[in-house]
C-alpha cells in the first residue's frame, strides 16, 4: 500500500501549520477547520487548483482545493484519502471526502454554501450521505431552492491512485484533470434500471 510522504509534507509546512495539521486527527475537527479557517476561493483572478499546502499557506479553498486538503489531512492521519464527486449537470458539481467510523459513513467538504459542508458519521451507505445533500442542493445557477438539481454520484475515488505528489504539490492540475477518466457514476433517480450507472460526461472533463 502507497505510503504517506510524512517528510516531504512535513518538511513543506512551518511549525505552526505542523501543529495544526498533527491536531486535526479527528474528521470533524477537519471539517470544522475548513468551514471556520479557510475562505472560499472564488477564484477572483483566474481558475486555480491549489494543493494542500498552498490551502493552508492562502487560507483559501474552493471546493476541489478543500477535497484535497481534507483528504491529504486524513491520509496523513492514516484514513484512505478518499473522494466522491456529486454530480448536477445544470448545476456546479460538488466534492466530498469520504471517511467510516465504527461502520457508518461521513463527510468533509468546503462549499460556499452551508448546507453542502460535510456530515457526521451516521449514514450506513454511500448512497444514504448522497441523498442528505439533495433537498440544500438547489440551482446555483437560479437560486430558485425548488430547483433540485443533483443528479448522481462518483463511486469512491481514492487519490492514492495518483501517486504522493499531490500531497506536497503547488498545484494540482492534473488529478483536476485526470480524476474522473472512466469513473462511474450512479444516478439518485434512475426511470430505467439499466440507467443506473453513467460516465461523466466527457466534455465536462475537458472543461
Amino acid at each position: 500500500m502507497l505510503a504517506f510522504p510524512v517528510g516531504r509534507f512535513r518538511r513543506r509546512l512551518t511549525p505552526e501549520q505542523r501543529q495544526i495539521v498533527d491536531r486535526l486527527r479527528d474528521p470533524w475537527a477537519l471539517q470544522v477547520f475548513i468551514a471556520s479557517e479557510i475562505t472560499y476561493n472564488f477564484e477572483p483572478g483566474g481558475p486555480t487548483a491549489y494543493g494542500p499546502i498552498e490551502v493552508l499557506n492562502r487560507r483559501t479553498a474552493h471546493c476541489f482545493e478543500g477535497a484535497v486538503f481534507a483528504a491529504a489531512v486524513m491520509w496523513y492521519h492514516g484514513y484512505p484519502p478518499t473522494l466522491v464527486l456529486l454530480e448536477a449537470p445544470e448545476d456546479f458539481d460538488h466534492n466530498l471526502v469520504v471517511f467510516y467510523e465504527d461502520g457508518m459513513i461521513g463527510s468533509i467538504s468546503q462549499s460556499r454554501h452551508r448546507a453542502l459542508l460535510g456530515k457526521p458519521p451516521m449514514f450506513e451507505s454511500l448512497r444514504d450521505l448522497v441523498l442528505a445533500y439533495y433537498p440544500d442542493y438547489y440551482s446555483d445557477w437560479t437560486g430558485n431552492r425548488d430547483e433540485l438539481t443533483l443528479r448522481g454520484f462518483s463511486e469512491p475515488i481514492d487519490l492514492r491512485r495518483f501517486g504522493t505528489e499531490w500531497v506536497v504539490a503547488d498545484e494540482v492540475w492534473s488529478v483536476y484533470r485526470q480524476l474522473l477518466v472512466g469513473v462511474r457514476l450512479e444516478k439518485l433517480f434512475p426511470q430505467r434500471d439499466h440507467e443506473r450507472t453513467y460516465t461523466y460526461p466527457e466534455e465536462h472533463i475537458l472543461e
